[in-house]
């Protein structure tokens, strides 16, 4: 079973996700968020800033890969603390998801990927849901292809 840490603030979109992903059987899942939110009862919740250092690197004890979902604004600041947290509990991967499409920021961006390259994690820095869940693997959105037609023959309506 793979336990994952879902560390950041928790808006409708992240609860929701966190729900999806709670409905795997192969993943254990934990969240870390600032502000009591209502997860499935399969859900470890604990209540911290993203940027408490010491509340953060234990939430990550035990974790085999920490999910962090972060505003572009506070990237840097915030991938500053991931890296000091997942070197001392010893955690090995981050993925790091923005959580909004700000391109005003390139500094952030560039800096906190320059951070991530230098800490010698396994990592990923990502723009969006999509990407982390692509990533994660493990828990792909069933996907309707060409509308009402045969899903699993896709093309079949266009045939001869």
């Amino acid at each position: 079973m793979k336990r994952i840490l879902l560390a950041g603030a928790l808006d409708t979109t992240s609860q929701t996700f966190v729900r999806q992903l709670s409905q795997n059987n192969h993943v254990s899942l934990t969240v870390y968020t600032p502000s009591a939110v209502d997860l499935p009862q399969s859900v470890m919740a604990l209540t911290g800033e993203t940027l408490d250092e010491g509340g953060l690197t234990a939430a990550m004890l035990d974790q085999d890969m920490v999910v962090a979902l972060v505003p572009t604004i506070k990237l840097t600041q915030t991938v500053t603390t991931l890296i000091t947290a997942a070197q001392a509990a010893g955690t090995r991967r981050l993925l790091v998801g923005r959580t909004d499409d700000i391109v005003e920021l390139p500094g952030q961006i560039r800096d906190a990927r320059r951070q991530l390259m230098t800490a010698g994690l396994d990592f990923d820095l990502v723009d969006g849901f999509g990407e982390i869940n692509t990533l994660l693997a493990v828990n792909p959105a069933p996907v309707k292809v060409f509308g009402s037609g045969n899903a699993d023959v896709p093309l079949a309506k266009f045939a001869g």
